[in-house]
């Protein structure tokens, strides 16, 4: 999980503004969305520039302090319901390289400054998916010889490289179903990859809902691979205050 100095503690129950030190965008442009956009996202930019179209803040948190949903509570409705376009670049000169490294510490910055933003985190009981071995084995796993981890996935299929039980789990399962998943198969290695899927909210006359089941049954029947509900220790975010920013 991502931590910089932008991560913002509220001492005490207290949501009073905090004094933020982090590394910042120099250039900022924030508006609200206007009209009813269908597309929600980051556009592709130069190294280092913050360039969002219909996002939510909740969903902002999350993307600039590595967080799935299950892991962001509290705050007023309209974290999820205000949409923002928002353009931010870095100042010039300096290393791209750097510059990409640090655009989640910026939008931290970002959201402290511009949206009020303070915060506590505390470790909360919640739902959990455990990652076991099917009744009849795992299958369908390549032992593989590439030379690095890698994978794509686009909502609906998974292209992986040398991924590990650990990686597929706490990261591709992880954020394709919004929980917390813990693996537990016992499988050693790593392995290429292939899984396809309806997504839970694909039309119901939608083509791939007649050739793939939705992901749980498609990781027992392509994988042999479970996903099994628990509850468990979840790592959360409290949003204690925020504000709408200002139109620039």
């Amino acid at each position: 999980m991502v931590r910089s100095v932008a991560w913002l503690m509220v001492c005490a129950g207290l949501a009073g503004a905090q004094a933020v030190s982090g590394p910042s965008f120099d250039v900022i442009s924030i508006k609200p969305t206007e009209g009813q956009p269908v597309n929600s996202g980051f556009h592709r930019a130069s190294p280092g520039v913050l360039n969002a179209t219909n996002v939510s803040v909740r969903f902002l948190i999350g993307w600039a302090y590595d967080l799935r949903d299950d892991q962001i509570a509290g705050g007023p409705g309209w974290l999820d319901t205000a949409r923002f376009e928002i353009l931010a670049k870095p100042g010039e000169g300096g290393d791209p390289k750097e510059a990409a490294k640090l655009v989640r510490a910026r939008t931290q910055t970002l959201l402290a400054e511009r949206f009020h933003l303070t915060f506590h985190k505390e470790t909360r009981q919640g739902p959990v998916l455990v990652l076991v071995v099917g009744k009849n084995g795992p299958k369908g796993m390549k032992p593989s010889t590439a030379a690095s981890t890698d994978w794509v996935e686009n909502g609906h299929h998974l292209d992986g490289q040398r991924m590990s039980m650990d990686t597929f789990a706490h990261d591709f399962l992880a954020r394709t179903t919004g929980r917390q998943v813990t693996n537990k198969t016992g499988i050693e290695g790593r392995f290429d990859i292939k899984l396809d899927w309806t997504p839970d909210d694909a039309p119901a006359d939608a083509a791939a809902s007649a050739q793939y089941p939705p992901l749980f049954g498609a990781l027992e029947e392509q994988l042999g691979l479970k996903l099994e509900k628990d509850q468990g220790p979840i790592e959360t975010l409290i949003v204690d205050h925020a504000e709408r920013p200002e139109r620039n």
